[in-house]
């Protein structure tokens, strides 16, 4: 009995390494799958061409110059000739010399739903300031600065006339000069409101840039005399405001005699020497 139950143990020992030789066997001979790299898809390529944008912050009413707006580049779609600008499809020119409609901010598209051009209904108030009005006067070779005032300019506006004075040379009419405005900005020269096109040439109608109450000095000096027009630096720093200020024909001619003091009060200035004092007259 003990012998048939140590041969049962001992057949068991022998099933159960062979079980365990053939699991590990055939583990062993598993075939062994190469790791293969990861394909990484390409990105898709965009295709871009180049539009005209604001170069800066542009408000409404500005005229532009080239150095407002540039190219830039922007993804290509179907429509993108339909919508903006694009380079080598239209010009930069045609956008140079037009005003604002609607303010523009730095890299936004330029469109021409944005804009307005010379020529169209509305060009002129888009270029005005808010609250400025816009009045014309003529101007010849002489008064109009030989054709070298340009849409952009800043101007004073000198009226010149005949004064005359009941004084003792009330038979003799006199000339004066004064500067009834000053700091006044040219919008248009006759029909052009374009400062890109640097060409001189003697226009007829200098258009100006003024408040309301200028408008009505402009409009009444106009049946005065002869109005001209005076060019400030573009490096002038201060206003310089002389409206007001006057110039008589005596004082840019010697040979003309000042006007008489007639009808007018002698300065009088008290003069004080040591302890004695007296009242003395200037006529």
């Amino acid at each position: 009995m003990a012998r048939k139950l140590l041969l049962i143990i001992f057949a068991l020992l022998i099933a159960g390494t062979t079980v365990w030789f053939v699991r590990n066997w055939a583990g062993n001979q598993a075939p062994v799958v190469a790791s293969q790299p990861q394909v990484v898809a390409p990105a898709p390529v965009i295709e871009v061409k180049k539009i005209l944008v604001a170069a800066q912050n542009l408000p409404a009413g500005t005229l532009v110059r080239e150095n407002h707006i540039k190219w830039q580049e922007w993804p290509e779609t179907d429509t993108l000739e339909e919508q903006y600008v694009v380079e080598n499809v239209r010009p930069m020119e045609d956008f140079l010399g037009t005003v604002v409609r609607n303010g523009l901010s730095a890299g936004e598209p330029i469109t021409d739903s944005r804009m307005v051009k010379p020529g169209q209904q509305g060009f002129l108030a888009a270029v005005l300031r808010p609250g400025m009005r816009a009045i014309s006067i003529q101007v010849d070779e002489t008064t109009g600065v030989a054709g070298f005032i340009f849409p952009g300019d800043q101007v004073d506006v000198i009226l010149t006339l005949e004064v005359t004075q009941q004084t003792e040379d009330a038979g003799r009419p006199r000339h004066a000069s004064e500067t009834i405005l000053s700091d006044v900005r040219i919008v248009a020269m006759d029909q052009s409101t374009n400062d890109q096109e640097q060409e001189v040439i003697v226009r007829r109608i200098a258009t100006l840039e003024v408040t309301p109450k200028q408008a009505e000095k402009i409009s009444v000096s106009r049946q005065l005399g002869q109005l001209s027009l005076s060019l400030r630096s573009i490096a002038t720093s201060d206003t310089g405001d002389r409206a007001g200020g006057f110039t008589w024909d005596s004082d840019a001619s010697a040979l003309i005699s000042k006007p008489a003091a007639a009808g007018r009060a002698a300065d009088k200035v008290m003069v004080i020497r040591g302890g004695d004092s007296q009242s003395q007259e200037f006529k």
